[in-house]
């Protein structure tokens, strides 16, 4: 899996027109999970196979997506951070906040 803690990365190749014209929009792999009010929104995420999850925290207070079978990690995000986590098997991937261990969500992989 690969970890880049950046807001800046986890929107690129959104915005800006293509050379095909498109909004390369569609060209964006993944989905996302907002960390809001101590809690992952939403609390379990179905994507295929060869996805990119962007987790951004929303909160005040620190908080990482960490797997429980350690296979990623987040790290630590301030207010407004963000870090994407791509899914290449199939499979669930189960994680929780290390700093808030209540806080627990799932990433479904198809």
């Amino acid at each position: 899996m690969s970890v880049a803690v950046s807001a800046a990365l986890a929107f690129a190749g959104v915005a800006g027109c293509g050379d095909d014209g498109s909004t390369g929009a569609e060209a964006a792999s993944g989905d996302a999970v907002e960390i809001v009010e101590f809690a992952y929104e939403p609390e379990e995420i179905t994507v295929p196979a060869g996805s990119t999850v962007t987790f951004t925290n929303q909160d005040k207070a620190p908080h990482t997506a960490t797997a429980d079978d350690s296979s990623f990690d987040t790290e630590e995000l301030g207010k407004g951070d963000s870090a994407e986590e791509t899914f290449d098997e199939p499979g669930t991937y189960t994680y929780y906040c290390r700093f808030h261990a209540f806080m627990k969500g799932s990433v479904v992989v198809e």
